[in-house]
């Protein structure tokens, strides 16, 4: 066998050496922090959503009955300012 054999051979050899030490080593660390306490997520306080629609105009646009360009630009505010918060909480 060439030097690159016996290379290749302790290559694959270490995979799973290395994978017990990593499997090892995370568990090690899940259980001092177990002992730690519960980790308490952070509280966020969201100011208020004001969206340019009421209900009632939302739900004439789900009906059909409100076709105004200045609803629909009202209406693309709307869910763009719902993307964001959407984007910022996640």
């Amino acid at each position: 066998m060439t030097p690159q054999d016996w290379i290749a051979l302790g290559l694959i050899a270490l995979t799973p050496v290395l994978m017990l030490v990593a499997i090892y080593l995370i568990r090690r660390e899940i259980k001092q922090a177990a002992r730690r306490g519960p980790v308490e997520p952070p509280r966020s306080h969201a100011p208020p959503l004001q969206l340019k629609t009421t209900e009632a105009q939302r739900a004439q646009w789900r009906l059909g009955r409100q076709r105004h360009p200045r609803a629909i630009a009202d209406l693309t505010d709307d869910v763009e300012t719902l993307l964001k918060r959407v984007k910022a909480g996640g």
